[in-house]
Protein backbone atom coordinates (compact mmCIF):
# COMPACT_ATOMS: atom_id res chain seq x y z
CA UNK A 1 0.00 0.00 0.00
CA UNK A 2 2.77 2.24 1.10
CA UNK A 3 4.47 1.35 -2.10
CA UNK A 4 1.13 2.13 -4.28
CA UNK A 5 0.64 5.57 -2.46
CA UNK A 6 4.18 6.80 -3.32
CA UNK A 7 4.16 6.02 -6.52
CA UNK A 8 0.84 8.03 -6.85
CA UNK A 9 2.66 10.47 -5.58
CA UNK A 10 5.65 10.61 -7.81
CA UNK A 11 2.90 10.71 -11.20
CA UNK A 12 1.35 14.01 -9.14
CA UNK A 13 5.41 15.15 -9.00
CA UNK A 14 7.22 17.53 -8.43
CA UNK A 15 8.76 18.03 -12.07
CA UNK A 16 11.10 20.51 -13.06
CA UNK A 17 9.92 23.39 -14.79
CA UNK A 18 10.29 24.26 -18.68
CA UNK A 19 9.52 27.51 -18.99
CA UNK A 20 9.17 27.40 -23.04
CA UNK A 21 6.81 24.94 -22.80
CA UNK A 22 4.70 26.77 -19.65
CA UNK A 23 4.89 29.69 -22.11
CA UNK A 24 3.14 27.99 -25.32
CA UNK A 25 1.14 25.69 -23.34
CA UNK A 26 -0.76 28.27 -21.06
CA UNK A 27 -0.87 30.49 -24.59
CA UNK A 28 -2.56 28.07 -26.42
CA UNK A 29 -4.70 27.49 -23.36
CA UNK A 30 -5.57 31.29 -22.56
CA UNK A 31 -6.56 31.73 -26.37
CA UNK A 32 -8.84 28.79 -26.90
CA UNK A 33 -10.81 30.95 -23.80
CA UNK A 34 -10.90 33.90 -25.63
CA UNK A 35 -11.98 32.40 -28.84
CA UNK A 36 -15.95 33.59 -28.37
CA UNK A 37 -14.30 37.09 -28.85
CA UNK A 38 -13.02 36.54 -32.42
CA UNK A 39 -15.87 34.20 -33.77
CA UNK A 40 -18.23 37.31 -32.70
CA UNK A 41 -16.06 39.48 -34.81
CA UNK A 42 -17.48 39.97 -38.46
CA UNK A 43 -15.46 37.56 -41.47
CA UNK A 44 -12.58 39.50 -42.54
CA UNK A 45 -10.10 42.05 -41.43
CA UNK A 46 -11.67 42.72 -38.33
CA UNK A 47 -11.51 38.66 -37.04
CA UNK A 48 -7.82 39.14 -38.39
CA UNK A 49 -7.41 42.09 -35.91
CA UNK A 50 -9.09 40.70 -33.23
CA UNK A 51 -7.18 37.43 -33.49
CA UNK A 52 -4.25 39.12 -32.97
CA UNK A 53 -5.38 41.82 -30.01
CA UNK A 54 -6.72 38.24 -28.39
CA UNK A 55 -3.36 36.24 -29.48
CA UNK A 56 -1.41 39.15 -27.25
CA UNK A 57 -3.78 38.98 -24.22
CA UNK A 58 -2.95 35.37 -24.26
CA UNK A 59 0.14 35.90 -23.82
CA UNK A 60 0.48 38.21 -20.73
CA UNK A 61 -0.73 35.80 -17.85
CA UNK A 62 1.36 32.65 -19.89
CA UNK A 63 4.41 35.07 -19.64
CA UNK A 64 4.17 36.28 -16.00
CA UNK A 65 3.81 31.85 -15.30
CA UNK A 66 7.05 31.68 -17.41
CA UNK A 67 8.95 33.96 -16.01
CA UNK A 68 8.19 33.00 -12.50
CA UNK A 69 9.69 29.35 -13.90
CA UNK A 70 12.56 30.65 -14.64
CA UNK A 71 13.53 32.18 -11.71
CA UNK A 72 12.25 29.22 -9.76
CA UNK A 73 14.02 26.90 -11.44
CA UNK A 74 17.06 29.07 -11.66
CA UNK A 75 17.52 30.87 -8.10
CA UNK A 76 15.23 28.11 -6.29
CA UNK A 77 17.18 27.86 -2.49
CA UNK A 78 15.10 25.39 -0.98
CA UNK A 79 14.05 21.77 -2.34
CA UNK A 80 13.28 20.51 -5.69
CA UNK A 81 11.73 17.11 -4.72
CA UNK A 82 9.21 18.55 -1.70
CA UNK A 83 6.06 17.77 -2.86
CA UNK A 84 4.59 20.16 -0.29
CA UNK A 85 6.89 23.01 -1.82
CA UNK A 86 5.98 22.22 -4.98
CA UNK A 87 2.28 22.85 -4.84
CA UNK A 88 3.03 26.03 -2.84
CA UNK A 89 5.31 27.41 -5.94
CA UNK A 90 2.68 26.21 -8.40
CA UNK A 91 0.16 27.94 -6.44
CA UNK A 92 2.13 31.16 -5.79
CA UNK A 93 2.49 31.30 -9.94
CA UNK A 94 -1.24 30.32 -10.57
CA UNK A 95 -1.82 33.44 -8.47
CA UNK A 96 0.05 35.60 -10.83
CA UNK A 97 -2.80 36.16 -12.59
CA UNK A 98 -4.44 38.71 -10.35
CA UNK A 99 -1.66 40.60 -11.72
CA UNK A 100 -3.11 40.51 -15.33
CA UNK A 101 -6.99 39.27 -15.12
CA UNK A 102 -8.05 42.85 -14.22
CA UNK A 103 -6.72 44.92 -17.18
CA UNK A 104 -8.09 41.78 -19.38
CA UNK A 105 -11.67 41.75 -18.21
CA UNK A 106 -11.47 45.67 -18.29
CA UNK A 107 -10.29 45.92 -21.64
CA UNK A 108 -11.90 43.12 -23.24
CA UNK A 109 -15.53 44.31 -21.91
CA UNK A 110 -14.63 48.04 -23.03
CA UNK A 111 -13.73 46.35 -26.40
CA UNK A 112 -15.63 43.80 -27.07
CA UNK A 113 -18.48 43.55 -24.40
CA UNK A 114 -17.03 40.10 -23.40
CA UNK A 115 -17.63 39.43 -19.86
CA UNK A 116 -14.50 37.18 -18.77
CA UNK A 117 -14.00 35.64 -15.44
CA UNK A 118 -11.08 34.61 -13.97
CA UNK A 119 -11.54 31.34 -11.66
CA UNK A 120 -9.23 32.86 -9.46
CA UNK A 121 -11.43 36.04 -8.44
CA UNK A 122 -14.48 33.52 -8.14
CA UNK A 123 -13.84 30.65 -4.70
CA UNK A 124 -11.68 28.80 -2.83
CA UNK A 125 -12.84 25.96 -4.78
CA UNK A 126 -12.63 26.68 -8.35
CA UNK A 127 -9.12 27.96 -7.33
CA UNK A 128 -8.03 24.16 -6.22
CA UNK A 129 -9.85 23.08 -8.84
CA UNK A 130 -7.58 25.27 -11.37
CA UNK A 131 -4.61 24.70 -9.57
CA UNK A 132 -5.51 20.74 -10.04
CA UNK A 133 -5.54 21.19 -13.77
CA UNK A 134 -2.52 23.55 -13.76
CA UNK A 135 -0.64 20.30 -11.74
CA UNK A 136 -1.79 17.77 -14.12
CA UNK A 137 -1.13 19.94 -17.09
CA UNK A 138 2.52 20.20 -15.93
CA UNK A 139 3.24 17.09 -15.41
CA UNK A 140 1.75 16.45 -19.09
CA UNK A 141 4.15 19.05 -20.52
CA UNK A 142 6.47 17.19 -18.36
CA UNK A 143 6.69 13.66 -19.65
CA UNK A 144 6.31 14.77 -23.20
CA UNK A 145 8.99 17.06 -22.81
CA UNK A 146 10.75 13.60 -21.20
CA UNK A 147 9.85 11.12 -24.12
CA UNK A 148 10.74 13.63 -26.59
CA UNK A 149 14.17 13.91 -24.68
CA UNK A 150 14.77 10.02 -24.39
CA UNK A 151 13.82 9.93 -28.32
CA UNK A 152 16.37 11.83 -29.44
CA UNK A 153 18.94 10.42 -26.85
CA UNK A 154 18.26 7.31 -28.54
CA UNK A 155 18.60 8.64 -31.79
CA UNK A 156 21.67 10.32 -31.02
CA UNK A 157 22.68 6.70 -29.28
CA UNK A 158 21.86 4.84 -33.08
CA UNK A 159 23.56 8.19 -34.63
CA UNK A 160 26.64 7.69 -32.76
CA UNK A 161 27.07 3.83 -33.75
CA UNK A 162 25.95 4.28 -37.51
CA UNK A 163 28.92 6.42 -37.55
CA UNK A 164 31.30 3.99 -35.50
CA UNK A 165 29.78 1.23 -37.87
CA UNK A 166 30.62 3.66 -41.21
CA UNK A 167 34.16 4.32 -39.71
CA UNK A 168 34.50 0.51 -39.05
CA UNK A 169 33.48 -0.65 -42.64
CA UNK A 170 35.63 2.11 -44.58
CA UNK A 171 38.78 1.14 -42.52
CA UNK A 172 38.03 -3.07 -43.40
CA UNK A 173 37.45 -1.88 -47.10
CA UNK A 174 40.94 0.58 -47.00
CA UNK A 175 42.89 -2.50 -44.79
CA UNK A 176 41.69 -5.00 -47.69
CA UNK A 177 42.45 -2.54 -50.82
CA UNK A 178 46.21 -1.95 -49.07
CA UNK A 179 46.71 -5.69 -49.07
CA UNK A 180 45.72 -6.37 -52.46
CA UNK A 181 47.62 -3.26 -53.66
CA UNK A 182 50.54 -4.66 -51.44
CA UNK A 183 49.72 -8.42 -53.16
CA UNK A 184 50.18 -6.86 -56.67
CA UNK A 185 52.67 -4.70 -56.33
CA UNK A 186 54.88 -7.19 -54.47
CA UNK A 187 53.84 -10.78 -55.62
CA UNK A 188 52.12 -10.04 -58.87
CA UNK A 189 54.35 -7.23 -60.72
CA UNK A 190 57.67 -9.88 -59.65
CA UNK A 191 56.13 -12.73 -61.08
CA UNK A 192 55.57 -11.13 -64.09
CA UNK A 193 58.76 -9.84 -64.32
CA UNK A 194 59.88 -13.33 -63.61
CA UNK A 195 58.13 -14.67 -66.24
CA UNK A 196 58.92 -12.13 -69.03
CA UNK A 197 62.60 -13.16 -68.50
CA UNK A 198 62.15 -16.41 -69.28
CA UNK A 199 60.44 -15.91 -72.02
CA UNK A 200 63.42 -13.68 -73.00
CA UNK A 201 65.76 -16.44 -72.52
CA UNK A 202 63.50 -18.84 -74.24
CA UNK A 203 63.22 -16.67 -77.13
CA UNK A 204 67.18 -17.10 -77.82
CA UNK A 205 66.69 -20.40 -78.35
CA UNK A 206 64.00 -20.61 -80.27
CA UNK A 207 63.34 -19.93 -84.18
CA UNK A 208 62.62 -16.45 -85.36
CA UNK A 209 59.36 -16.78 -85.94
CA UNK A 210 58.22 -17.94 -82.17
CA UNK A 211 60.65 -15.71 -81.45
CA UNK A 212 59.01 -12.39 -82.52
CA UNK A 213 55.86 -14.27 -81.19
CA UNK A 214 57.54 -14.67 -77.44
CA UNK A 215 58.67 -10.44 -77.94
CA UNK A 216 55.07 -9.75 -78.33
CA UNK A 217 54.00 -11.18 -75.13
CA UNK A 218 56.95 -10.08 -73.28
CA UNK A 219 55.70 -6.65 -74.77
CA UNK A 220 52.21 -7.22 -73.72
CA UNK A 221 53.37 -8.37 -70.06
CA UNK A 222 55.49 -5.37 -69.66
CA UNK A 223 53.23 -2.94 -70.56
CA UNK A 224 50.42 -4.73 -67.85
CA UNK A 225 53.44 -4.95 -65.20
CA UNK A 226 54.45 -1.09 -65.79
CA UNK A 227 51.08 0.29 -66.83
CA UNK A 228 47.89 -1.03 -66.39
CA UNK A 229 49.12 -2.81 -63.23
CA UNK A 230 50.76 0.12 -61.56
CA UNK A 231 47.45 2.44 -62.63
CA UNK A 232 45.47 -0.24 -60.35
CA UNK A 233 47.80 -0.04 -57.06
CA UNK A 234 47.57 3.65 -57.21
CA UNK A 235 43.59 3.01 -57.40
CA UNK A 236 43.30 0.59 -54.93
CA UNK A 237 46.15 2.63 -52.13
CA UNK A 238 46.87 6.17 -53.99
CA UNK A 239 50.05 7.35 -52.86
CA UNK A 240 49.68 11.68 -52.78
CA UNK A 241 52.67 12.44 -51.75
CA UNK A 242 54.21 11.02 -55.38
CA UNK A 243 51.98 12.74 -57.36
CA UNK A 244 49.36 14.41 -55.29
CA UNK A 245 44.97 14.51 -55.23
CA UNK A 246 45.61 15.72 -59.06
CA UNK A 247 47.52 12.79 -60.45
CA UNK A 248 45.40 10.31 -58.69
CA UNK A 249 42.41 11.29 -60.21
CA UNK A 250 43.51 11.63 -63.70
CA UNK A 251 45.14 7.48 -63.23
CA UNK A 252 41.55 7.17 -61.66
CA UNK A 253 39.67 9.01 -64.63
CA UNK A 254 41.85 6.98 -67.00
CA UNK A 255 39.57 4.00 -66.91
CA UNK A 256 36.23 5.99 -68.10
CA UNK A 257 38.08 7.24 -70.93
CA UNK A 258 36.45 5.34 -73.62
CA UNK A 259 32.85 6.46 -72.62
CA UNK A 260 33.18 9.39 -70.64
CA UNK A 261 34.95 12.78 -70.66
CA UNK A 262 36.55 13.53 -67.19
CA UNK A 263 37.44 17.26 -66.39
CA UNK A 264 39.61 17.94 -62.85
CA UNK A 265 40.29 21.33 -61.35
CA UNK A 266 42.19 20.82 -58.02
CA UNK A 267 43.41 24.23 -56.44
CA UNK A 268 46.82 24.61 -54.55
CA UNK A 269 45.34 24.82 -51.30
CA UNK A 270 43.36 21.36 -51.72
CA UNK A 271 46.54 19.38 -52.32
CA UNK A 272 47.50 20.69 -49.09
CA UNK A 273 45.21 18.62 -47.43
CA UNK A 274 46.34 16.00 -45.22
CA UNK A 275 46.42 11.94 -46.01
CA UNK A 276 42.56 11.54 -44.85
CA UNK A 277 41.06 14.37 -46.20
CA UNK A 278 42.76 13.82 -49.94
CA UNK A 279 41.64 10.01 -49.15
CA UNK A 280 38.28 11.04 -48.55
CA UNK A 281 37.90 13.35 -51.56
CA UNK A 282 39.25 10.68 -53.64
CA UNK A 283 36.72 7.71 -52.52
CA UNK A 284 33.83 10.01 -53.13
CA UNK A 285 35.11 10.97 -56.32
CA UNK A 286 35.88 7.18 -57.33
CA UNK A 287 32.34 6.40 -56.10
CA UNK A 288 30.85 9.44 -57.89
CA UNK A 289 32.59 8.09 -61.32
CA UNK A 290 30.54 5.14 -61.05
CA UNK A 291 27.50 6.39 -60.54
CA UNK A 292 28.01 8.23 -63.44
CA UNK A 293 28.92 5.54 -65.69
CA UNK A 294 26.41 2.88 -64.11
CA UNK A 295 22.94 5.49 -63.77
CA UNK A 296 23.35 7.32 -66.57
CA UNK A 297 25.77 6.52 -68.42
CA UNK A 298 26.76 10.53 -68.55
CA UNK A 299 29.28 11.83 -71.93
CA UNK A 300 30.96 14.71 -69.46
CA UNK A 301 32.12 14.67 -65.95
CA UNK A 302 33.47 17.91 -63.86
CA UNK A 303 35.36 17.55 -60.89
CA UNK A 304 35.95 20.60 -58.57
CA UNK A 305 37.94 20.43 -55.41
CA UNK A 306 38.38 24.36 -53.79
CA UNK A 307 39.41 25.06 -50.16
CA UNK A 308 39.08 28.92 -49.04
CA UNK A 309 41.08 30.50 -46.53
CA UNK A 310 38.20 30.12 -44.04
CA UNK A 311 39.51 26.33 -43.86
CA UNK A 312 36.16 25.14 -45.62
CA UNK A 313 36.82 22.35 -48.69
CA UNK A 314 34.59 21.88 -51.11
CA UNK A 315 33.93 18.81 -53.49
CA UNK A 316 31.79 19.43 -56.68
CA UNK A 317 30.82 16.54 -59.30
CA UNK A 318 28.57 17.05 -61.87
CA UNK A 319 27.74 15.44 -64.98
CA UNK A 320 25.55 15.50 -67.97
CA UNK A 321 23.68 12.00 -67.57
CA UNK A 322 19.50 11.78 -67.49
CA UNK A 323 19.27 13.22 -64.21
CA UNK A 324 16.74 11.87 -61.79
CA UNK A 325 14.14 13.31 -59.67
CA UNK A 326 15.62 13.42 -55.54
CA UNK A 327 12.60 11.30 -54.49
CA UNK A 328 13.82 8.98 -56.72
CA UNK A 329 17.48 8.81 -55.72
CA UNK A 330 18.05 5.47 -54.61
CA UNK A 331 20.32 4.17 -51.67
CA UNK A 332 23.26 1.57 -52.52
CA UNK A 333 26.24 0.62 -51.92
CA UNK A 334 27.64 3.73 -53.72
CA UNK A 335 25.71 6.19 -51.63
CA UNK A 336 26.65 4.19 -48.31
CA UNK A 337 30.47 4.74 -49.45
CA UNK A 338 30.24 8.38 -49.88
CA UNK A 339 27.65 8.68 -46.72
CA UNK A 340 30.61 7.10 -44.33
CA UNK A 341 33.33 8.90 -45.79
CA UNK A 342 31.14 12.11 -45.61
CA UNK A 343 30.68 11.32 -41.98
CA UNK A 344 34.28 10.60 -41.41
CA UNK A 345 35.11 13.42 -42.90
CA UNK A 346 32.19 15.59 -40.76
CA UNK A 347 30.81 17.48 -44.09
CA UNK A 348 27.93 18.07 -45.44
CA UNK A 349 26.49 15.87 -48.67
CA UNK A 350 23.71 18.01 -51.14
CA UNK A 351 22.39 16.33 -54.08
CA UNK A 352 21.12 18.21 -57.31
CA UNK A 353 19.37 16.26 -59.73
CA UNK A 354 16.41 16.76 -62.53
CA UNK A 355 15.38 14.48 -64.87
CA UNK A 356 17.17 15.45 -68.30
CA UNK A 357 19.57 18.31 -66.46
CA UNK A 358 22.37 15.55 -64.88
CA UNK A 359 23.27 14.80 -61.40
CA UNK A 360 25.40 17.00 -59.01
CA UNK A 361 27.03 16.25 -55.79
CA UNK A 362 28.14 18.53 -53.63
CA UNK A 363 30.44 18.09 -50.58
CA UNK A 364 31.31 20.41 -48.32
CA UNK A 365 33.54 19.37 -45.04
CA UNK A 366 36.69 21.75 -42.43
CA UNK A 367 40.14 21.16 -43.03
Amino acid sequence: MKEWFRKALAVIGPYPYNPTLIFLFFSAFYFSRFIPVIVDQPKGLMRYETAAIVLSLSVIPSFFFALLAHLVQKYRRWSSSNLLLYFLEVSFGQSVLFLSAPFIRKFLKNRYDFDYQAPLTLTPGLFFGSLTLVIIALGLIHRAERTVVNRLLLANQLISELKVDREELVSADEAVRQQTSRFLHDRVQADLMVVAMELKATAGRSTEEISAVIEGAISRLERTRTNDLKDLVQILAPNFVAGGLTQAIQVLSKQYETTMKVDIQVDENSELLDQKNLLGLFRIIEQSLINSLVHGPAKRVDIAVRSNATGVSELVVSDDGPGVLLADVESGTGSAVIDSWVSILQGIKKIDSVPGHGYRLQVKFPR
